[in-house]
Parts: C-alpha cells; structure tokens; sequence
C-alpha cells in the first residue's frame, strides 16, 4: 500500500494495520496513557486524549483493537484496572486494553522528573548546562524500563504483535524486550531532537542509551538531521558500521532501519473546527474580551518550558514596541504559557522570569485601554484554541530547539481563509516544512523584532500564497501519513528474512 492516494485517515490505517501484519496485534508504548481516571468529589472522572499523539493513536487502536502500555497516573487508575493494571477502554465502548504501569513517587521522580526531563530533555535539546546526570536517578530510569519491558513481555504473551515504543522517556525498553524474544518486530518514534556526538559525549549513559535503541528493528525521528546526527553517535559510541546514505545499522545479521518520520497533527479536525459557526462566535468573544478592536494581534502557544524561546520571544516584543512605537496601541501580544513540570526549579524560576518581564513591558509601554500583551498561564481546550489561531494575525514559533513543533501546523490549518502569517524558529525541526513561513533565529533578538514589523506590514496577496503552500503540505502529511509511513517501513521489516 502506496503512501499516494486520497488523505489518510483512521480507517485507512486500520485498512493499512490488517494489510501489513494481518493477524499480529499491535502493541503502542508510551509514557504518557490515553485514558486516565480522577477522582473527583462528584465521583470517578474519565479525562479523554485531546490532541497530541495519544489523541491521534487512540481512534487507530480503536479500529485495529490491541494493546496500549502506559503510566498509570491517574489518581483513581489502580482502582478502576484489574490486578495487572488492565483497564478495557474506550469505557462505553471498549476496543482495546489499556495496560497500566503504577509507579511510586520515588520512582517518578526519579525516572520522569529526574532522569528524562533533567538528564535527556536538555541534553537533547543542546543545553547541556541544564542537564543533570544523577545515578540514583539513572537507576529508577533503567528500573521502571525495565518494568515497562516487563509488561510489554506479558502483553506479548505467544502472540507475535508489532511493537511500537514512544519517545525518550523508554529508551531501554527495546533491548530488553528484544533480548527475550529476539524475533519481536519493534519500533520506536524518538520524538524530540537527537544531538551531534560532541553534545551525546556529555551524557554517561550514552552506550546503554543507544544499545538499548538498537534493540528496535526501525527507529524513527523527526528530521534527516537528527538521523545523520543519531547515526554518527552510533559510530562513534558504539564502533558499528552505521550507513548514512542507506539510513541502516548493522548489528550482527540483524539491520535496524533509522529514518525521518516529522510528525503532524489532525489536519482534518483542524480544518472542521476552523469552520464551525462556534468558532466564529468565539473568536468575536475573545476580540470582545480582550478590546481588539482595530487592533493587529500576535499570538504564542507553548508549554512553559525553556527550549521555547519564550523569554527571547518577550526581549523582542519589548525592542519592537521601542523601536516601532507607531505600533503601540494598535499591536497587543496574547502568550499562552501552559505550566509544565513544576516540581523542577528550572521551570518555576522560568514562570517567574517570564511574569516578572510581561509587567515591565506592559508597565513601560501600556495606556489607558491598551495592553500590549496579555499572558495566560492555563491550558487551553483545542476547540477554544483553534479560535484563538484564528484571531491572530500572526503567530510567533521562536524555539530555541524543537523536534517538531504542531503549534506551527496547527496555525496554518486554523486559516482558511489565508491570512495570518507564522514566524517560525530555523531551530525547530517543523522549519524543514513550512518554507511559508518568516524565518527567525531566535537568539537575534532584534532581528526577532524586525520579523514582527515585516509581518504585520505583508499585503495581503503575499499572506494568502504564503499559507496557501503551508496548509497544503500540512493537509498532505497529516498525523496518519505519518503514521502510515511509519508502518509501511515496519512491515517491510516484517516481511524480509530475519537474522
């Protein structure tokens, strides 16, 4: 089955899951579970996937049935699981089971808050000064990978499924489970960037980390560049023959495929809710709330987190409105910062760094009537936010480092009508795609300023052909085409002779 064709959808997918495996269950492990059960005053509450990548796998799972092995962190999810942690799910209509992993807090903060998000989320993300490699935290990393292999090694049973590992948080995880059932077929989407070998030298755990990677049969990351770099790291770590051109390591008579995969979003699902009358009524509510009235709006949506350039973003936005005053007044900036791992001092200083810096801004510039920028340190619901993309007219993407970044694409399928114009960082990996957008270095700050005057003053045939091309890429390789590209490569993998 050919990646060519009408938009891939859930249905195709599941057309694609019997094709390629036919009998093989399908087996998706990820830190983060679908479902999750709260305990509210009001009793049990199910909080579903919104978005994001379990939003995206969950209605494929649905549709192929199998089995999804995750953290169970919901407060109410022991109890509402069986003696292994099995809850069947979706709960008014179950396709498939959710296998849960229960953790103790020790072991959260150890392996989550400790080890991925000190250790491998700044080292990844180039700032190895931020990155800190405890070994009592790499101890609870390698103990709760080895928990995860362990459930995925039950769920395996004697069946044969195809295995399907999530990010940087079960990097060990292959190897484990492959040195048990050496002829497992396994995968694994590394989500968030992979450095160069002089960066990776930093991390002491840099051999297990990638032997256990290459316990996968195909590896898949977000960019050509994150592939060449990952593959230099074998080389020069490991001494394996690693062949760039054919994207491939050697391992014995085993290969392992390592290719590009850039993630998307449900463009589809974007685009209707662009559409819906709600939205339209939404966006004059949120135009009401915030006095925008002949005003231009900007707009930012991030986790609240360093990689993201939101401190550079603000630094900007203050020289702009110092060096193109005619804007004040007539330009307000709305930063949507969701609050993000904040048993981690680096975060709670950021926020306070952040807030500390909106104040002054609006202190030195604001007048009566007119704040040049609003700040909500909230989540916010995809429907509200879809209307907020559609309020803006531009939005700034100024990462510092980004495997992908979805907020980009999110943006341009929000438009339909073309307008709007997306400034968007050379260091996120989504910058290989949209060749529509402004480009931005986000460490040029003045440059970064520049940028904001340029886009509010583009005509508005120019915005029109500028997003025109973006949303026709993000249309064509939306979440499922990635995911069926993923899983085209993996069932050639099934079908060619094992070593």
């Amino acid at each position: 089955m050919a990646t060519s064709g009408p938009p891939w959808d859930s249905q195709r997918i599941h057309e694609l899951v019997k094709e390629e495996f036919g009998q093989r269950p399908l087996v998706l492990v990820s830190n983060r579970e679908p479902y999750e059960h709260r305990q509210t005053p009001q009793g049990v509450r199910v909080d579903r996937p919104i978005g994001g990548l379990t939003g995206a796998l969950d209605p494929v799972l649905q549709a192929t049935g199998g089995t999804w092995v995750a953290w169970g962190s919901g407060s109410a999810d022991r109890e509402t699981a069986d003696e292994l942690g099995r809850v069947a799910v979706p709960p008014e209509r179950p396709a498939y089971t959710l296998r849960r992993i229960f953790l103790t807090p020790q072991e959260v903060d150890g392996f989550y808050y400790g080890y991925a998000n000190r250790a491998l989320w700044p080292l990844c993300h180039l700032l190895i000064e931020r990155a800190q490699f405890s070994r009592g935290a790499w101890r609870h990393y390698a103990a709760v990978n080895r928990r995860f292999a362990e459930a995925v090694l039950e769920e395996m049973q004697d069946a044969s499924p195809a295995v399907w590992f999530q990010d940087y948080h079960l990097a060990l995880c292959p190897a484990l489970v492959r040195e048990a059932r050496p002829q497992a077929l396994l995968a694994h989407f590394w989500h968030i960037p992979w450095p160069p070998p002089d960066i990776f030298r930093v991390c002491p755990q840099r051999r297990e980390l990638l032997e256990g990677l290459l316990g996968n049969d195909l590896i898949g990351l977000q960019t050509e560049d994150y592939v060449r770099n990952f593959l230099a790291c074998v080389e020069a770590e490991l001494g394996l023959d690693a062949d760039v051109e054919a994207g491939t390591v050697a391992i014995g008579r085993r290969m392992v495929s390592v290719c590009a995969f850039p993630i998307s979003i449900d463009a589809a699902w974007f685009a209707r809710a662009a559409a819906a009358p709600s939205t339209v009524r939404l966006v004059r509510r949120l135009r009401q709330h915030y006095g925008l009235e002949g005003v231009a709006v900007g707009l930012g949506v991030d986790r609240l987190d360093y990689t993201k350039g939101i401190r550079e973003r603000l630094q900007a936005l203050d020289l702009f409105f110092s060096k193109y005053p005619e804007y004040r007044g007539r330009f307000t900036f709305i930063q949507i910062a969701v609050p993000s791992r904040t048993r981690i001092e680096a975060y709670r200083r950021l926020r306070g760094e952040i807030e500390a810096l909106i104040e002054e801004i609006n202190a030195r510039y604001g007048e009566a009537g007119w704040r040049p920028i609003h700040y909500l340190a909230q989540g916010v619901r995809q429907a509200v936010l879809v209307a907020y993309y559609q309020l803006a007219d531009l939005v700034v993407v100024s990462s510092l480092m980004d495997g992908m970044n979805l907020v980009a694409k999110e943006y341009v399928t929000s438009r339909p009508d073309g307008q709007g114009v997306l400034l968007l960082s050379e260091l996120a990996g989504v910058s290989r795609e949209l060749h529509g957008s402004v480009p931005i270095n986000p460490f040029d700050i003045e440059g970064l300023a520049d940028a904001l005057a340029r886009a509010l003053t583009m005509d508005s045939e120019e915005r029109r052909e500028r997003m025109r091309a973006m949303r026709a890429q993000v249309q064509a390789r939306n979440i499922y085409e990635w995911m069926a590209r993923t899983l085209l490569d993996l069932g050639k993998v099934a079908r060619a002779p094992r070593g």
